[in-house]
């Protein structure tokens, strides 16, 4: 009886809040303090250290490193080329993908996506709309990313503009005119995301720091310090005239001092030469690769290939997951949006980024042609997918007439390039084989049985027949590869018959 009331009270809450329960709107979420009507980021080291401020994170992308590892990482999304998918398989459905693709053409999509993906280095990303009207259908005559920094939300998520006259609230911004692409964050209470920067900070200060430390190691152990004496009775003017005496050592080739004083070098103490900032400047550079590109063998030095695939299969996992975000996010955003508009009703198209490396030539001509061997055969649109334009197929060969030797099937051959059946070509190398022939066969055959490899079935030949010049142990070797083949199709088809 018990559960079952509390089964009805979870109903009526449910008809009571159709909308959700854990929103963080009218100061609810307890992970974040109220400063104001907008919403700040989460993310401790903007709380701490950049007062809320994106800009903490921007003198980050001067390291190098960061800088080279950033690029390669959005390039890797940008390079590859897009394709777009029609949402429905209907004339309607075409002629939505037909008018988003010339959009992408004119909007220039590559270079938009680039801009875009600087949302994974600080979290999120902003991009203004700027429609058109060609006809009866709307489009986009700019999309232009904004600098996130004069953005916040509100506690509805809502996007908001901070200007000189309205720093408190902002003003609010329709959300059918700008895209936001957040990521990043673990959970969708946090709408600034949660950039790589967050976590490239402390390494990129730990290696400035080191690097500021590893200059004044070299300035103060790459010569002996000189060190000088005066007596006790010396003038302030006399000490004076030591110390430039000193400092000049670091740059003059002779100096003079007054009599009665000394100067001696002092060598760098002892351990002061162990002092690694390169390990740790190397460090701090490997713990930005794994961040940013989660590996790091495509900017540091690897150690064998089977660990170089593994770094690559990250790779390619990685920037597959940053192509799919990007291209969901506009897909969900402006490409239903603008669809709807234009095409009521219309399952709206998707753009996707080609990621798949393309076929390598040599291995698909390998495994094609061993299918052909064993029956199968390509269509033209397999060919065509595989292989690309520009190829015709062949006029099939005449059939071999009666009494000639059929020649040698390859792999862009017919099968009726071998006349009759292949039993027949095995009993008509039988026939023709004289007996010496069958004898040297039935020898050869014994000693590639009992060879354990090529090396020792060619050492087998040579010593078994050391007066048979080179053109009779060839034809031995072809005839004896040909029956073998061909029995094997005989066998192939005496089973599938």
């Amino acid at each position: 009886m018990a559960r079952k009331t509390s089964t009805m009270r979870l109903r009526s809450v449910r008809m009571r809040n159709p909308m959700e329960l854990a929103g963080i709107q009218g100061g609810r979420d307890i992970t974040r303090p109220w400063i104001g009507p907008l919403l700040e980021p989460t993310d401790p080291i903007l709380r701490t250290r950049g007062g809320g401020s994106f800009d903490i994170y921007k003198p980050i992308l001067t390291d190098p490193q960061v800088k080279s590892v950033m690029t390669q990482r959005i390039s890797a999304v940008t390079s590859r080329e897009w394709e777009v998918v029609p949402g429905e398989d209907t004339a309607a459905g075409k002629r939505a993908a037909d008018w988003l693709r010339e959009e992408l053409a004119a909007l220039k999509f590559d270079r938009l996506t680039e801009k875009m993906l600087w949302g994974l280095f600080y979290g999120y990303s902003v991009a203004e709309q700027m429609f058109r009207r060609d006809g009866q259908l709307w489009g986009w005559e700019e999309i232009r990313v904004r600098d996130r920094v004069r953005f916040r939300f509100d506690e509805e998520c809502g996007l908001r503009l901070l200007t000189m006259s309205n720093m408190l609230t902002g003003e609010e911004m329709p959300p059918e005119k700008f895209w936001v692409f957040s990521t990043g964050a673990d959970h969708d209470d946090e709408p600034y995301g949660l950039g790589l920067a967050h976590w490239l900070y402390w390494p990129v200060w730990f290696k400035r720091n080191g690097l500021k430390l590893w200059l004044i190691a070299l300035d103060k152990f790459g010569m002996p310090t000189a060190r000088g004496k005066y007596p006790s009775q010396a003038t302030a003017e006399e000490q004076k005239t030591l110390l430039e005496a000193v400092l000049a050592i670091r740059s003059e080739a002779g100096i003079i001092i007054p009599d009665g004083m000394d100067i001696e070098l002092l060598s760098a103490p002892a351990g002061a030469s162990s002092l690694d900032y390169q390990k740790l400047h190397d460090t701090m550079d490997a713990a930005i690769s794994k961040i940013v590109l989660s590996q790091t063998m495509t900017t540091d030095n690897g150690s064998s290939r089977s660990q170089a695939e593994v770094h690559d299969d990250v790779g390619d996992a990685v920037k597959k997951s940053d192509a799919d975000l990007v291209c969901q996010s506009f897909n969900e955003g402006p490409v239903a949006r603008l669809c709807e508009f234009n095409f009521p009703g219309v399952a709206p198209p998707r753009v996707w980024r080609k990621m798949e490396d393309p076929e390598d030539t040599t291995a698909a001509v390998d495994r094609d042609e061993k299918l052909h061997r064993i029956g199968w055969q390509m269509t033209e649109d397999r060919v065509k997918e595989t292989y690309g334009d520009g190829y015709e197929r062949t006029a099939p060969p005449e059939p071999t007439p009666p009494g000639e030797d059929p020649p040698e099937a390859g792999f862009a051959e017919h099968d009726g390039a071998i006349s009759g059946s292949v039993g027949a070509v095995v009993d008509r190398l039988a026939e023709e084989a004289s007996a010496p022939m069958l004898a040297i066969l039935e020898q050869v055959e014994t000693m590639l049985e009992t060879a354990s490899s090529l090396a020792e079935f060619r050492e087998h030949l040579l010593t078994g027949f050391p007066d048979l010049d080179d053109t009779a142990l060839r034809d031995v070797i072809a005839t004896a590869l040909t029956a073998a083949h061909a029995g094997g199709r005989a066998a192939l088809e005496e089973d599938s018959g």
